[in-house]
């Protein structure tokens, strides 16, 4: 993934640069500018300049569907949906046909042994939802924005929810309000005041 962001959001000032293949971790303190740079690259906050790259295809003019990029946040999930449902949502929409044994790969690795409607689930198991879609949903990139911090056994998801997006070729880039978690990534930015500041 590359990127270099300039963007307005009211008061605040968007102007960050992101590099690096693989798992990108984005650390930060509350009201630092996380949310504000991942919707920037997802598309969702336009850009005043700059460009978004993913796998070398340069996505900044294209539509959102087009940028195949998918962003997991708190709030993500249909809670309409039943379980089964919700994982099949997001490769449905791409044309995907899936197998039985790609779902329960990513059932396994992620702890959804639980089904039924979404509404009734904590938000922990609602995010693991959520989470397993966009990877089945095999995207260009996964943008998760304060999503892990929720989950049980975060550091040993995140190095398995890393490893599925690897071998699917998807780019992976997470935010947390702790720095430490950069080493599960194989890149760490830290943001403060709109502005990112690669550290490894």
């Amino acid at each position: 993934m590359e990127a270099k962001l300039h963007a307005q959001l009211g008061n605040f000032r968007l102007t960050a640069e992101i590099q690096g293949g693989g798992a990108i971790c984005v650390a930060g303190k509350n009201g630092a500018g996380k949310t504000t740079l991942v919707k920037a690259i997802a598309g969702i906050l336009g850009l005043e300049d700059g460009y978004v790259k993913i796998g070398g295809v340069d996505v900044t003019r294209l539509s959102l569907e087009k940028k195949r990029v998918v962003l997991v946040t708190p709030d993500s999930a249909f809670l309409h949906m039943d379980v089964e449902s919700h994982l099949r949502w997001g490769a449905r929409i791409r044309g995907r046909n899936l197998k039985a044994a790609e779902i329960e790969r990513v059932k396994s690795e992620l702890g959804i042994d639980f089904g039924g409607k979404v509404r009734t689930l904590s938000l922990g198991m609602r995010e693991r939802v959520s989470l397993g879609s966009a990877l089945l949903a095999s995207p260009r990139a996964i943008l998760v924005d304060d999503v892990f911090s929720n989950l049980h056994d975060k550091e040993g998801f995140i190095l398995r929810y890393r490893r599925l997006a690897e071998e699917s070729g998807i780019d992976l880039l997470f935010t947390s309000q702790d720095e430490d978690e950069g080493k599960l990534a194989e890149h760490l930015y830290v943001m403060n005041n709109g502005t990112s500041a690669r550290v490894v």
